[in-house]
C-alpha cells in the first residue's frame, strides 16, 4: 500500500530511511494538507525488525540523541492514535469522510495495516486502531484519490502511480 506522503516527482516528502541509510531528512515544517496536521509521526524498523511509530518531534529528539537508528521509516500524518489518545484535533462530529490507510503498532508488537473499503472520517479510523485493534499509536499514511493497496491474495490490484510503498514480502521459499 501507498505509505506516506509524496510530491508531484513521487518523491517522499518527511522523513526516509531504507535499509539505514537516510534519504529524506525529517520533516517538522508546518504546513497544509494531511502530513502537516500536526502532530504527524514515523512509521520506522529496526534492523532486528521491530517496528515503532513514534511521534515526529518525539522521533527528533530520539534521533538526535542517539537513541533511535532505524532500517526503515517513513513519515507521514497526521498521527490517528498517540499514546492511547485520539488526534486531538479530531472531531468526532467531522463529515469529511474518505477512504484512508494506515498503520497501527498494537498492544501485541505487531504493526496492523488497514485499508478501508469505505469512506471514513479521521475521527471514526482513529477510532478503531484505538478501540477495535488495541493500537496505542497509529499513523495516518494517505488517503482519497492517493489511497490504493496492492493485495493479490484478496483480490486487490489498485493501479495508481505512487510515491512511497510499502510492501510484506515472503520469503520463506
Amino acid at each position: 500500500m501507498n505509505a506516506g506522503m509524496y510530491n508531484e516527482r513521487f518523491a517522499p516528502i518527511g522523513y526516509t530511511v531504507i535499509e539505514g541509510v537516510e534519504k529524506r531528512a525529517l520533516n517538522l515544517k508546518s504546513g497544509g494538507g494531511n502530513f502537516h496536521l500536526l502532530p504527524n509521526g514515523v512509521l520506522w524498523w529496526e534492523r532486528d525488525g521491530k517496528v515503532q511509530i513514534t511521534e515526529s518531534q518525539a522521533f527528533s529528539e530520539q534521533l538526535n540523541g542517539g537513541q533511535v537508528q532505524p532500517w526503515y521509516a517513513t513519515q507521514s500524518g497526521p498521527m490517528l492514535v498517540i499514546h492511547d489518545q485520539i488526534h486531538p484535533k479530531f472531531n468526532p462530529e467531522s463529515q469529511s469522510a474518505k477512504i484512508r490507510n494506515g498503520a497501527g503498532v498494537c498492544r501485541d508488537g505487531r504493526i496492523r495495516f488497514v485499508h478501508s473499503d469505505e469512506p471514513v472520517t479521521f475521527y471514526q479510523f482513529a477510532t478503531l486502531f484505538k478501540e477495535y485493534l488495541g493500537c496505542p499509536n497509529a499513523l495516518f499514511l494517505d488517503g482519497g484519490v492517493a489511497s490504493a493497496l496492492y493485495a493479490p491474495s484478496i483480490n486487490r490490484h489498485d493501479k495508481k502511480q505512487m510515491g512511497v510503498m510499502i510492501g510484506l514480502v515472503d520469503s520463506s521459499d
